[in-house]
C-alpha cells in the first residue's frame, strides 16, 4: 500500500514490530494497525502486509468454518488424465501430497479454505477502514497477491508445486487506481500473463519511479491503462519436486507442461478448459502449437547446468536440485 507521493519510506521502526502469539492471520493485521497509529503523518509509506493464512493447516476459527460446513461446495476438478494410483496410496496418510481419499475428508477441507479466505477478507477490511479514519485512503494504491495457490483436491493433489492452475493462477488485484491518477478501470478484468516480480517494477511507476532496465519484472500500468495490449507473450515456471518435478510455459489461452523425471507432457487449451480437464497432448489438431510451446521451451532452458536440452530436444532423468545446489 503506497500513498501517491513522490517518493516512499519503508520505516525502519516496522522492522521491529512485535505482536502477541495467535491465528497467523491476526498476528500479521495487527501491527500493521498499530503502524498507522503511529507513524510520521509527514512522511510517505510503503507498507506490506503478509498472511499466513490460509496456507495450511486449514484450522480456521469456528465461527467461519460454521459458515461453510452445511453448504453445497463445488467439488474438486479431476482431469480425465489423472488416475488414482497415489490418492488410493496416500489418502489416508496425514498431510499427503494427494489430500484425503474420503468424501466427507474433502468437504471439510475446502470448507476449512474457504473459512479461512473469508477471515482473511475481514481482517484485510480492517486495514482497509483504518485507512480511512486515518484519511489515508484516497491516497493510497492497494495491490492484492499471494505466494502460490493451492490445489486443495483438484486432480487428487494437494498444496502447492504443481503445474496447474490451482496451484500457479493466483490473485493479482490492484486497487484504488484513483490514486494514482487512473479513473474508470474500477471492476476491469484483464487477462494477460503476470507474476510476482511485476509488482515492484509496478510500484516503483506508481510512485514516479520507473525503471525498465534493472528489473525481470514488468510495470503494469501500462497494461492497465490499454488492455488491448500484453504483459508478455508467457510465462516459464518450475517446480524442483522429486518425481514430480516439473517446468511449464503458459500463455493467456494455453499451457505446455514437461515433467523432467520422466519426459511426460501435457496439453491444456485453458481458453476452452480453464480446470485442466482434458489433456490434448496427442491431439492432432494442436501438434503444431505444442512443438511452438516446447520450443519455447528449450530457449529457457538452454545453457542451465541441469542439462534438460541440448539446444534441440529436452533431455529427461536429469539431476534437478534446488538452484543453489546446482554446479
Amino acid at each position: 500500500m503506497m500513498p501517491l507521493t513522490e517518493s516512499f519510506i519503508f520505516p525502519n521502526e516496522m522492522m521491529g514490530l512485535k505482536a502477541p502469539a495467535c491465528d497467523g492471520t491476526v498476528i500479521s493485521e495487527t501491527p500493521v494497525l498499530d503502524f498507522f497509529r503511529r507513524r510520521d503523518p509527514d512522511q510517505p509509506f510503503f507498507l506490506m502486509a503478509s498472511y499466513l493464512k490460509p496456507h495450511p493447516p486449514l484450522d480456521p476459527p469456528e465461527y467461519y468454518l460454521n459458515r461453510y460446513l452445511g453448504k453445497d461446495l463445488t467439488p474438486p476438478a479431476i482431469g480425465t488424465w489423472e488416475t488414482k494410483e497415489f490418492i488410493e496410496r496416500d489418502g489416508r496418510i496425514f498431510d499427503s501430497k494427494t489430500g484425503p481419499e474420503d468424501p466427507e475428508l474433502i468437504h471439510e477441507m475446502r470448507a476449512a479454505y474457504y473459512a479461512l479466505i473469508t477471515h482473511l477478507d475481514h481482517q484485510i477490511g480492517r486495514i482497509i477502514m483504518a485507512l480511512i479514519e486515518h484519511k489515508l485512503y484516497d491516497n493510497t494504491l492497494i495491490v492484492f497477491s499471494s505466494d502460490h495457490g493451492e490445489e486443495l483436491g483438484d486432480h487428487y493433489m494437494f498444496r502447492k508445486s504443481r503445474p496447474y492452475e490451482g496451484s500457479c493462477h493466483i490473485p493479482m488485484v490492484i486497487s484504488n487506481l484513483e490514486a494514482i491518477g487512473i479513473e474508470g478501470k474500477a471492476g476491469l478484468r484483464i487477462d494477460s500473463i503476470t507474476e510476482l516480480r511485476d509488482i515492484m517494477p509496478t510500484l516503483l511507476d506508481a510512485a514516479g519511479c520507473r525503471d525498465d532496465e534493472h528489473y525481470d519484472g514488468k510495470s503494469l500500468l501500462d497494461v492497465i491503462k490499454n488492455p488491448e495490449i500484453s504483459v508478455r507473450d508467457y510465462l516459464h515456471g518450475e517446480h524442483s519436486y522429486g518425481p514430480f518435478s516439473n517446468h511449464w510455459i503458459v500463455t493467456s489461452n494455453d499451457k505446455y507442461i514437461w515433467l523432467t523425471e520422466t519426459g511426460e507432457e501435457q496439453y491444456f487449451n485453458l481458453e476452452n478448459d480453464p480446470h485442466e480437464l482434458t489433456n490434448l497432448i496427442a491431439s492432432p489438431t494442436h501438434q503444431k502449437r505444442i512443438a511452438e510451446l516446447r520450443e519455447c521451451l528449450i530457449k529457457e532452458l538452454e545453457g542451465r547446468a541441469e542439462g534438460f536440452t541440448d539446444g534441440k530436444r529436452l533431455i529427461p532423468g536429469r539431476p534437478y536440485l534446488p538452484l543453489t545446489e546446482c554446479r
